[in-house]
Formats: C-alpha cells, structure tokens, sequence
C-alpha cells in the first residue's frame, strides 16, 4: 500500500467491513464485544484465576459453588470497571501507542460517556454481589483494589514517576483477597502473602514488556522505567524483585497453607523465571524481554494452579506443617459451624419457644 494512498479510498477493514450492512442481532453482539474489550479480557482471565485458585486454598478443597459462581462474577465486574475507567483516562495516549490504538475508544466505537456509564454500572452491580452473595470484607477489598487501580495508579503514578508499576501493581493483588474474604470472612497471614506474590511479580512481568516497547512509551510520555533510568537499571531492578519474588513464594510454602505439590513448582517456576531475567539482563535485542514476558504469565498461572492441587491433594512436607494443617482446618471448621449457627439464629422461619 502507497504512503500516499488517500484514507478514504481504501476498503473497510474488520467488524466495521460488515457492521453497516449486518442485522439488528449481529450489530448488537458488535457492539456487546467492543464493551467487553473494555474491560480487557485477557487481563480479567488471570485475576480470575487468581482469584479461583485462592478460594480453592482458603477452602482447602473446592467452595460451594454458587459462592464461587458469584465471588467470581463479581471479581470480574468490578476489575473490569476499573479497566474500563483507565482506558477513558488513558485514551490519549493510547492513541499514540500502536498495541493500544485498536481499543474501543481510540476508534470511536464507544464514546467515554457510554464507557463510564458501563463501569458504574459494573462497578455498583458488583459491590452489591459480593456484599450479599459473599460478605462485606469481599467487597471492601473490591472497591480498595478498584480505588487503588483507578486513582493511586491510572490517575496519579502512571504518568507522574518511574516506580508506577511498582506501587500500582498492588492493584493486581487485590482479586486473591476477594477470594479468600469470600471464603472465610477474614484475612490471614497467608491471603497477605499470596497478595505478595502478585506484588513482587508484577515488576518483572511488566518491564519486560516495557523494555521492548520504550519507544512506545517515551511518545506517550509516560515514564516508564527504561524510558527515564534506561534499560540497564530496568534490568537490575528486574533481577531484584525477581529474588524478592522468590523468597515470598518460599516463605508462603513454608508458612503458609501450602504442601510438597506446591513447594516443588514453586523452586521449578521460579528457576525459569530467574533464568528469563537473568537472559534478559544480558540480552542487547528485544528477543529475551518478549520470551520473559510471554513466560512470566505462563509462570503466575501455573504457580496458582500448583495452589489449587496442592489444597486439592495436599502432601505436607514436615509433621509440624501437618499439625498445624490440622489446627487450621479444625479452626475453619468451627468458624463455619458458627457460621452456620449464626444464620439458623437469625432464620426469618425460626420457631421461637418460650
């Protein structure tokens, strides 16, 4: 195609090829899935399963299931009202970045009226299922990781210090906690570690992208870290929360509710994520930070499925760890008993007798 070629006379290209000439149901599942690009799916996948697999620990074995159906709906909705809240705030400079251009937005498909109305929607609909379906506490961490997403990383850090991904990644971490609140009605030691792990991941994962797409970021002005330190700090950095990330992973099988299962995946994944970094640290071409990146989600997803068999088929690797195993369960036991004690009390069908 000619530089020179005039917009106009070229053909119409992807849903907007047929979106004029398609039915009423056709336009309306297009439109449907310009608002779920929105919420960018790809993202809400992991939280998801984050969240999925922690429910599967805090249980030790599987949640009743209409609990998870609706823990995870509502973790669902309200991260992606927060995702579509950052892509209203961020369109400018999506625009200007060629792996965010295509999103709804950019293109018109959705004006930021329209957009913001979806999130408020998702996002109230959303506390109000986790606050009746689950408790209180699972909502509370829902709006904290909401709030924290939107205002202490979009519209504070993102545009204003090198560090943003660092402290707005906690953002990331908060899914787990729902999940576990839903669970249990409290937060232990280990749902802080677990929030931990997505913490000190976050840094590594996200610069490797970052470093491959520096120009990218530096047009948008957004100062990433290459951009303002270079690639070689970037690196270094990567490499020191890459060892952060593996000491939290070590303490949570060791203090945590974890087993042999997970112990094992966790030193294996995060051999292979220490060997990306260190590739990457010495990698001059864009090769190693892609391949670190495409393996740290790889990592993250396999690392929580090791959770989940490991609260499935737990094998403890000490006798101490299985005592206190049992402590533990006997303890979720008895709180759910109360639990259930405490609902049958105040049944509104309960028979009072003198």
């Amino acid at each position: 195609m000619s530089s020179s070629e005039p917009l106009s006379s070229l053909p119409p290209t992807g849903a907007s090829a047929s979106f004029g000439n398609a039915s009423p149901l056709r336009r309306a599942f297009a439109k449907a899935g310009e608002f779920n690009q929105l919420t960018k799916p790809g993202i809400i996948r992991l939280l998801v399963l984050t969240t999925v697999c922690t429910m599967l620990v805090a249980e030790g074995g599987v949640p009743e299931l209409g609990l998870m159906f609706w823990t995870v709906l509502g973790t669902a909705m309200i991260c992606g009202s927060a995702n579509t809240i950052n892509m209203v705030w961020d369109q400018d400079i999506d625009k200007i970045m060629a792996r965010t251009s295509h999103r709804p937005l950019v293109t018109g498909a959705i004006t930021p009226v329209q957009a913001l109305v979806f999130a408020g929607v998702m996002g109230l609909g959303a506390v109000l299922i986790l606050t009746y379906f689950a408790n209180p506490l699972a909502a509370m961490m829902g709006i904290a990781g909401h709030a924290f997403y939107v205002v202490i990383y979009t519209m504070w850090l993102k545009r204003r210090t090198p560090q943003n991904i660092v402290i707005g990644g906690a953002a990331g971490a908060f899914p787990p906690l729902i999940g576990w609140a839903a669970v249990t009605g409290d937060l232990g030691v280990t749902p802080w570690l677990i929030f931990a792990v997505i913490f000190f991941w976050t840094p590594p994962h996200f610069w490797a992208l970052a470093l491959y797409k520096d120009i990218e970021y530096g047009k948008a002005g957004v100062p990433m870290m290459p951009v303002v330190r270079g690639k070689r700090t970037t690196k270094l950095q990567m490499l020191v929360y890459m060892l952060l990330l593996l000491g939290v992973t070590m303490l949570l099988g060791i203090t945590g509710d974890m087993g042999i299962i997970y112990l094992v995946a966790a030193v294996v994944l995060g051999a292979g994520f220490t060997y990306c970094c260190i590739r990457t640290a010495f990698d001059a071409s864009d090769y190693w930070p892609k391949r670190t990146f495409a393996y740290s989600i790889l990592y993250l997803a396999l690392l929580f499925g090791a959770m989940s068999a490991d609260s499935l088929y737990p094998q403890h690797f000490t006798e101490g760890h299985y005592l206190s195993a049992i402590e533990r369960d006997a303890a979720k036991y008895r709180a759910k008993q109360t639990q259930e004690e405490l609902r049958e009390l105040h049944s509104p069908g309960r028979a009072v007798h003198p």
